[in-house]
């Protein structure tokens, strides 16, 4: 059983359900606050009516938006991560990760973060955001 933890929400929760696709952007969204819409603009979806993503895809988006993030590294558990990172978890999903506060941010599920998940991660990319302009 998973425990909600609101007073650790470092980012506003938005879940994918019911949609089935979309993860990757909305996992963009949790991350920098920008409306689902404009961040799916920013990738050459081209015929595709799904939105299913790919690193290449988070990547772009958050280089756009200015973000700084690191190389994509290897995990198979959670304790590999630190900061804030996109997880790439099995079989196949992106949730948010706030490593120091411990909260999962898992856009297939109803309601809001948590502060266990039940997935495995494989790979994740740590994230910054853009520098404030002095």
């Amino acid at each position: 059983m998973t425990q909600n933890a609101p007073q650790n929400m470092r980012f506003e929760f938005v879940t994918q359900r019911p949609r089935d696709d979309g993860c990757g952007i909305f996992v963009l969204q949790m991350l920098t606050g920008k409306p689902y819409d404009q961040i799916a603009s920013m990738i050459d979806w081209g015929a595709q009516k799904n939105h299913y993503t790919t690193w290449k895809e988070l990547q772009g988006v958050l280089s756009q938006l200015g973000w700084r993030a690191d190389a994509i590294r290897s995990a198979t558990r959670w304790d590999d991560i630190d900061g804030v990172a996109i997880v790439h978890v099995e079989p196949d999903h992106f949730v948010l990760y706030d490593a120091d506060n411990s909260v999962f941010y898992d856009p297939g599920q109803p309601e809001g973060p948590e502060l266990s998940s039940r997935h495995t991660p494989m790979s994740y990319l740590r994230v910054q955001p853009p520098q404030a302009v002095a």
